[in-house]
Parts: structure tokens; C-alpha cells; sequence
């Protein structure tokens, strides 16, 4: 009888840990708001990814660039990723929507005058009145949504699972803006270990990154040069135009350049502390 019952109370604090397919509870979840538009109808769900044989799979809607990190992380520091749960925002918690047409296709570089031709098409097809009430509508309302349920998949996580992991709040593009949200409401209630951000909109406002006040070392905004989103120079909004924005596309997507690869050894210094 003494034996069922400390069997019984033992299994009472078992977390049921069971999201991702790992019976145990994650040392350390990742909640990741995955850049604009990508999303399953424009091609961009990476599907479940194990970046590690000792951590849960992900919930797949982290973005590829979101992908590629974690996966670049696990392969210059093996073991980094063992008991990480990247726990990525679906697009029913947070659609990821920007509703803008594509000025070029993928792989085109478009000349100065071909910018302005393709520019003049858009708006024959999209009112510009219509065009900027879809494109403004539509990031709105998805950063409205996003920043209003991380809180929940957070506590939802944890009450279903039992777990109680420290957490960073990850974003990228449109997404560094619901993790820069997320973050707050983890340093509130003290669960926030780290915030890592790339590609932010918000990288040149001051007062709005590191908003918890971590450690630099547990804070990384990273922004590419000649990234328009989070450089502000005509120069990249230029070559943004002529290329679909792909510098701003491109993150941790090719050979690692000097910059990635510090990002990606101060990440899995994130992932791997214990202060």
C-alpha cells in the first residue's frame, strides 16, 4: 500500500512533458515569431525540425531563416540544441501577414527602370488606396494578434506539460516585434533567459531593444548591412526594391559569413548558460 501510494505521488510530479516527442521537460524553450508572409500558402513552412537528437521537435512554423540558425548552432557546437524546445508561433496565434505584392520574382534582379515598370503594373492591378489599406490591414492586425497570444501559448505550454523552462523570445522581421512584446511579459513574470531578434524593425530605436535589461550577452539583435528593414539607407531600400528584398531574405541562408558565425556562437552561449 506504502509502495502504491509513492508511486502514485511520484507520478503526480512527473511533468508530462510529451510536446515535440521528448518525455522530458526542455531546459530551455525558444518561442519564435517567424518573419512576414512566411507562411505554408507563399511556400515558407519548414514543416517539424529536430535540431538535435536530445530536444523535442519543433512546432515547424519557425521560418527557414529561424530554421537554419538553430540548425547552424547545433553543427559548430554539437549538443547545443540537446533540451532546447523551439516552440514557434502558428499562424492561428500569429499569421505572420503582410499581404504586399512581389516587385520581382525569386532570383530576379530587376534594373532601376524595370523597378519603375513593375511599380506602375502593381498599382494598375492594386489601387494604391487599396494597396496600402490591405498591406497596413494586414501587419496590423497580425501584430496585433501575435503580441496578444504569445502570452497564452506560453502559459498554455506550461499548464499542458507542466513544464517551467526558462525562455527566449525570438523574432524575426515582423516577428522581432512580437518577441520585443513577448519579452516583457517574460521578464514580468520571470521566465525571460534571452531575447534574440534579426532583421528588426525596431534595431535603430534605442529605448525599444533590450527592453528586460538582460546582460549584453543574453541580448542579440542582429541587423545585415544593407538589410532595409533595420537599415535605414536609401542605398538598401534601393536594392531592396531591385532584388525583392533579398538581402533582408537572406539570413543564415548561404555560407556563414564572419558576422553569422558570431551570431551563431553567441547563440548557443544562450543556449548553453547557466547564469
Amino acid at each position: 500500500m506504502c509502495a502504491a501510494l509513492g508511486a502514485a505521488a511520484f507520478l503526480l510530479n512527473v511533468p508530462a512533458a510529451s510536446a515535440g516527442g521528448i518525455d522530458t521537460c526542455p531546459d530551455t524553450a525558444v518561442l519564435v515569431a517567424r518573419g512576414s508572409d512566411q507562411n505554408e500558402e507563399q511556400g515558407e513552412y519548414v514543416g517539424p525540425q529536430r535540431y538535435s537528437a536530445r530536444a523535442p521537435e519543433s512546432t515547424g512554423f519557425e521560418g527557414r531563416n529561424f530554421a537554419a540558425l538553430f540548425h547552424q548552432v547545433e553543427q559548430r557546437h554539437p549538443g547545443a540544441m540537446d533540451g532546447v524546445y523551439v516552440l514557434a508561433l502558428d499562424p492561428e496565434a500569429y499569421p505572420a501577414a503582410m499581404n504586399l505584392p512581389p516587385l520581382a520574382q525569386e532570383g530576379e534582379v530587376l534594373s532601376p527602370r524595370d523597378v519603375v515598370r513593375r511599380i506602375m503594373e502593381i498599382l494598375q492591378q492594386h489601387p494604391i488606396g487599396d494597396l496600402a489599406y490591405s498591406v497596413t490591414l494586414g501587419a496590423v492586425d497580425s501584430l496585433r494578434t501575435g503580441v496578444r497570444n504569445a502570452p497564452k501559448v506560453v502559459e498554455d505550454y506550461e499548464s499542458t506539460t507542466g513544464c517551467r523552462p526558462r525562455w527566449v523570445a525570438a523574432g524575426y522581421s515582423q516577428g522581432a516585434l512580437v518577441a520585443t512584446s513577448a519579452q516583457s511579459y517574460l521578464a514580468e513574470t520571470g521566465r525571460l533567459h534571452a531575447v534574440l531578434t534579426f532583421g528588426n524593425p525596431l534595431h535603430q530605436v534605442s529605448w525599444a531593444k533590450n527592453r528586460a535589461g538582460l546582460p549584453e550577452h543574453r541580448a542579440v539583435d542582429y541587423c545585415l548591412d544593407g538589410d532595409f528593414v533595420c537599415d535605414f539607407s536609401l542605398e538598401a531600400a534601393n536594392r531592396a526594391l531591385a532584388t525583392k528584398a533579398k538581402r533582408h531574405a537572406s539570413y543564415f541562408l548561404g555560407e556563414p559569413t564572419e558576422q553569422d558565425v558570431q551570431v551563431i556562437d553567441a547563440v548557443a552561449g544562450i543556449l548553453t548558460s547557466h547564469d
